[in-house]
């Protein structure tokens, strides 16, 4: 299966409730709008605290303020999803909004191959 990973910033100067309420209220309604239909499952991820290397820490981690998921069936769907952002109403749609809560220059988007053992916890 395939899957893409989306870190995001805020845009500088938002609080992070801004930023989450926006994302969820607007972009990823566009999005489920224009593309849904290609995603098998779709996922925001907001980090709370850094504790991978600092477990003392209780800060929210400032690198990314958002990382996304989204699993395609297979390389057709990410090929489609492709050719709908880059339809120009679409993609001005969707920049315009990126404008206003991201700080876009640092997005990183990954393709990834998920492998899933099936491994359950506890």
């Amino acid at each position: 299966m395939l899957k893409m990973i989306i870190l995001i910033r805020k845009k500088p100067g938002m609080s992070r409730d801004d930023f989450i309420h926006h994302y969820e209220t607007s972009h990823a309604v566009i999005g489920k709008r224009l593309l849904g239909h290609l995603w098998t499952k779709y996922v925001r991820n907001y980090p709370m605290s850094l504790m991978e290397y600092q477990p003392e820490e209780n800060s929210v981690d400032d690198s990314y303020d958002a990382v996304t998921e989204i699993w395609f069936k297979d390389q057709a769907d990410v090929d489609e999803m492709a050719r709908i952002i880059n339809i120009p109403e679409n993609n001005r749609l969707i920049l315009e909004d990126e404008e206003k809560f991201q700080d876009r220059i640092h997005t990183r988007l990954l393709m990834v191959e998920e492998i899933d053992n099936g491994t359950v916890l506890g």
